[in-house]
């Protein structure tokens, strides 16, 4: 045993010994059944005589090493005691630090890229239990009724309290069609689930249009085409639509690649800060900055956000607050505020470590706090009222007066069912359509001259003769629009915005 355990001990004697100067090269003994293996230490400081590799922590770890293979009831491999001790090293810095073999790293980059097998699930270590960030639209976990701040307690009969995210995820991915059972705290209640483990080929982006004038914009994870994707789709909504804003959802999204929410939020933006990095080192600040074209040419959006919005959603979220873009609505965000690096192994492998703190562009952190919207929603389901159906409007009385210009009653063009199906959608949609009236309301082409006069009774108002006011007012409003089309396109005077509301 000793013998075996002398390389291992005469690599951290060389290191320590060596550490004095930066970088290190250590090449640990020959026998017969090694190969000699170049080791390099470059993160040392030379200028700094306490940093080197503490020697008394190192004999301490290898008489921990030894004592462990001697005496542990189970037999247990070098490589895999060694690897156990990395994941120990980083696992205790922070929730987001870990190493990955090989064959993780393998899964993380195919995970990026947005296709798995799994049961489609993002989690996060808070206050020490194993939590659902979001469930992936139309996953098995999002079928079966997993809910973000879901607690995991066991996954196929193994708790999963003390397990690393990479464990964790390990037991709940595996081949398409095989079955994972797990139990989940939610409040005081436990839930027992048996999913069936599919091919998560997420798309990031999907649209849809409301009210004929309001687009409607999902973005469910940050991959590396997600900003080309909801170009292309807002693009295809502006074809077949005349758009009077658009609602951006970014609930349940857990982030993903820093580069892609920065390009996101520079698509809505003409100019200024989306994002301030800072690492350790106070004078390395990285700072993002948004590039002119703004692609809703200064309509008025809506952010929609939860509890589940993490990491990039929350640079997103947070950019377009600070710079007056948008209005964020919905319940304050994860509170995701550092920068995660993936950095290849040498030998293999590689290490997600946190490097940097980031900020938005007023320069508030948002770790541990979270994005908190302007107009803040409480979850509500609604149910229908029992009179539902009884109209009690003028035109319902008996013997009602007819309309003079024959107009009948206005239907309300919102479907009827989108607040009993989704809430926050609803209310998010009723603030994205208040922000178009104001905005509207002080376009000059909408305003009437004050000697306009009132239509001729029996005329509807949209039929009204041409007075000479009238012929003022179109002839200012064609001067205007010839303005609009033949103007360059400078999207910052595209549109004149309300206080509260503009870039």
């Amino acid at each position: 045993m000793m013998f075996r355990l002398l390389p291992l001990a005469a690599i951290f004697l060389t290191i320590a010994v060596s550490a004095q100067n930066t970088p290190v090269a250590v090449t640990p003994p020959k026998n017969d059944n090694d190969n000699a293996v170049d080791l390099t230490l470059t993160s040392l400081d030379s200028g700094k005589p306490d940093d080197d590799i503490p020697f008394e922590a190192l004999k301490t770890f290898v008489d921990v090493f030894d004592t462990v293979k001697g005496n542990y009831i189970e037999t247990i491999s070098n490589e895999a005691l060694m690897e156990k001790a990395i994941r120990g090293m980083l696992v205790r810095l922070d929730p987001h630090s870990v190493y990955m073999n090989d064959k993780e790293y393998q899964d993380f980059e195919q995970q990026s890229d947005g296709q798995y097998a799994g049961i489609g699930v993002v989690l996060d270590i808070k206050a020490g239990s194993m939590r659902v960030v979001s469930a992936i639209e139309g996953s098995p976990a999002a079928r079966a009724g997993i809910q973000s701040g879901d607690i995991i307690a066991q996954v196929n009969g193994q708790n999963v309290a003390d397990l690393t995210l990479n464990e964790t995820a390990k037991l709940l991915n595996g081949e398409a069609g095989t079955e994972v059972k797990i139990i989940v705290q939610r409040g005081d209640s436990i839930v027992e689930y048996s999913l069936l483990r599919e091919i998560i080929a997420t798309s990031s982006v999907s649209s849809r249009i409301l009210n004929d004038e309001y687009a409607y914009l999902r973005i469910s994870q940050f991959q590396d085409d997600t900003t080309e994707a909801l170009e292309k789709e807002v693009a295809a909504l502006r074809v077949k639509h005349t758009l009077r804003g658009a609602i951006i959802d970014l609930r349940n999204n857990p982030g993903g690649y820093l580069d892609s929410a920065v390009a996101t939020a520079d698509l809505f933006l003409n100019n200024g800060p989306i994002l301030y990095v800072r690492g350790r080192d106070p004078d390395q600040e990285e700072q993002y900055l948004a590039s002119d074209g703004d692609i809703l040419a200064g309509l008025p959006i809506v952010v929609l956000v939860d509890e589940g919005s993490a990491s990039g959603s929350e640079i997103v979220a947070g950019a377009l607050q600070d710079q007056h873009r948008a209005v964020i609505v919905g319940q304050p965000t994860f509170g995701k505020g550092s920068v995660q690096t993936v950095i290849p192994l040498y030998h293999g492998g590689a290490v997600k470590l946190t490097t940097a703190h980031y900020y938005t562009p007023s320069g508030n952190s948002i770790q541990a706090k979270g994005i908190t919207p302007q107009v803040i929603l409480t979850p509500l389901r609604v149910q229908p009222a029992e009179n539902e159906d009884i109209s009690e409007r003028e035109s319902s009385l008996p013997n009602h007066l007819i309309n003079p210009a024959g107009q009948t009653t206005a239907q309300n063009p919102q479907n009827p069912d989108l607040a009993k199906q989704d809430f926050a959608l609803y209310e998010a949609l009723n603030v994205l359509k208040t922000m178009a009236i104001l905005q509207a309301t002080i376009a000059p082409e909408t305003q009437l001259p004050d000697n306009a006069v009132p239509p001729a009774e029996g005329q509807a108002a949209d039929s009204a003769p041409t007075t000479q006011a009238a012929k003022t007012a179109d002839n200012a409003t064609n001067k205007n629009t010839g303005k609009t089309e033949t103007k360059p396109a400078d999207k910052t005077e595209a549109q004149k915005i309300p206080a509260g509301f503009g870039r």
